[in-house]
């Protein structure tokens, strides 16, 4: 059912050992390498592997659309390994295990907008570098789109809450509820020393016919708010 697993990476003269499904993955993740390490049983090295390049390793193994198992090179002998659910056994096999060592404090401090999964990536691996990190939410709840675009079928909220809880246990500071105008920015412009904007995807597709507007009517990210 596959047309190929070729990628579009270069393939220069003497580097041809470029794993397919890490450069399908647009975080770059070691499969291989967390894959070998869960077929020896050593779950805890996987974990780390995935948290490497992943600080959602609960989210993602129920709703990552998994571009590496359409290039996985099982596709060459039978069919693709299970990447996502072996991530989601692996997050499973260590919900209960806290394996994030911080660097010292480095005296730098960042302001977050947006704790959606850019503004919550970022203060997670800033955070493991020492930083004083501040993430400010409009909303009462992190998570951004996976939180509230995703329905609970897909995604329940205890794998989204692990993965949060993750990150404020590493002395990331959320405040909820707090709408970011021109005085707070500015605040925040004397306070930290860098601000990283993650607002997030926030529109909805209009479909451009009559009617849209009408009442009853609710566009895709209001619907699936509600």
């Amino acid at each position: 059912p596959y047309d190929t697993v070729k990628t579009r990476a270069p393939l220069p003269t003497f580097d041809c050992a470029m794993a397919p499904c890490v450069i399908s993955c647009p975080t770059e993740q070691d499969v291989p390498g967390y894959m070998q390490a869960t077929a020896k049983g050593d779950y805890e090295k996987a974990y780390q592997l995935i948290k490497a390049t992943n600080p959602f390793p609960n989210m993602q193994g129920m709703v990552c659309d998994h571009p590496c198992q359409y290039k996985c090179t099982r596709i060459n002998y039978d069919q693709p390994l299970l990447i996502r659910e072996i991530k989601r056994f692996i997050a499973e096999k260590n919900k209960n295990n806290t394996i994030e060592t911080t660097k010292a404090k480095s005296g730098e401090t960042a302001a977050i907008i947006g704790a959606g999964p850019a503004g919550l990536s970022c203060a997670y691996y800033l955070a493991l570098e020492g930083f004083q990190v501040d993430v400010y939410e409009s909303t009462a709840s992190a998570g951004g789109m996976a939180a509230f675009a995703i329905p609970a079928f897909r995604l329940d909220d205890q794998a989204l809450a692990k993965d949060v809880a993750d990150i404020t246990n590493m002395g990331v500071n959320i405040h909820y509820n707090t709408h970011v105008d021109k005085e707070l920015f500015n605040k925040m412009r004397s306070s930290h020393t860098f601000i990283f904007v993650a607002v997030g995807a926030q529109n909805a597709m209009q479909l451009g016919i009559d009617g849209e507007k009408a009442a009853g009517v609710y566009d895709q990210l209001d619907f699936l708010k509600k």
